[in-house]
């Protein structure tokens, strides 16, 4: 994984149609390796459990793509937590899909990418435990710890976005969801405040939208959130390291969906 260009995406609940039209714009730019910031629908319970990431592995397969995924809270990962982790700090999920762990981290393109991906999900009462719902969703104080603990990273993947972000909520949130809810991003600022990484690329809110963290030596964290699936401008970016430091360009997603 030592290509000069990364791609990055946000949610896409599942819709293998999209993925596909993501993977061959990201094809056409010249990137081989792509990092998604979680809510693919990992590994998701029901009757064709499996079904779509064996089809995005084998899309990917075809486009000599490698694909990470940082969790987000609608990935399921109870089996994949068991497999092991390899060498390089990922799961192999399936033939070129793999999965960065919450609190580890890899390597590509000489640039240390560290993940924390998980949220609360708002609609949790609406949700059924084991079926579309689990209990660890969120990052956990552990998880970060250890992140923080193995030293800088240049990239952060997060599912959720830091506090600190200037974020429009699209739901009008009961003060006690909203506070459950803000305690990954506040979590997700500490660690961002202890590893200053330059860039931070999350999802979760279905929008797309950039800022900027500062920290106290004057450096910055620039966090780009991705928006979903069908946003053709905000669900995917392209990083270009360089010797300035990792330029990030936006990615239109070209093609069309059968039946579009």
């Amino acid at each position: 994984m030592d290509d000069a260009l990364i791609g990055g995406f946000g949610d896409w609940h599942g819709d293998i149609q999209w993925a596909r039209l993501a993977i061959n714009s990201a094809k056409r730019e010249g990137v081989s390796t792509i990092l998604h910031v979680g809510d693919w629908g990992l590994d998701w319970p029901g009757p064709k459990r499996g079904l779509q990431d064996t089809r995005l592995s084998k899309a990917l397969v075809a486009n000599d793509q490698v694909l990470v995924l940082s969790p987000g809270n609608h990935d399921y990962l109870e089996n994949i937590s068991k497999l092991p982790v390899d060498d390089d700090g990922l799961i192999t999920w399936r033939s070129n899909f793999k999965i960065l762990p919450k609190g580890g981290r890899t390597v590509i393109a000489g640039l240390t990418e560290g993940g924390l991906g998980g949220a609360y999900s708002v609609d949790q009462e609406w949700r059924t435990k084991g079926r579309n719902w689990w209990s660890d969703e969120e990052p956990t104080v552990e998880q970060a710890e250890r992140l923080i603990a193995d030293g800088p990273v240049d990239i952060l993947i997060t599912h959720d976005a830091p506090m600190g972000v200037n974020i429009t909520s699209q739901f009008d949130l009961p003060d006690n969801v909203r506070e459950k809810a803000d305690w990954t991003r506040l979590l997700l600022a500490e660690v961002v405040r202890k590893l200053q990484p330059s860039n931070l690329i999350c999802g979760h809110h279905h929008q797309r939208l950039s800022g900027d963290i500062t920290h106290s030596g004057g450096n910055a964290t620039r966090v780009d959130v991705l928006g979903k699936e069908h946003d053709r401008d905000g669900n995917g970016v392209i990083l270009r390291p360089g010797s300035s430091g990792i330029q990030l360009e936006p990615l239109h997603i070209r093609g069309d969906r059968p039946g579009d």
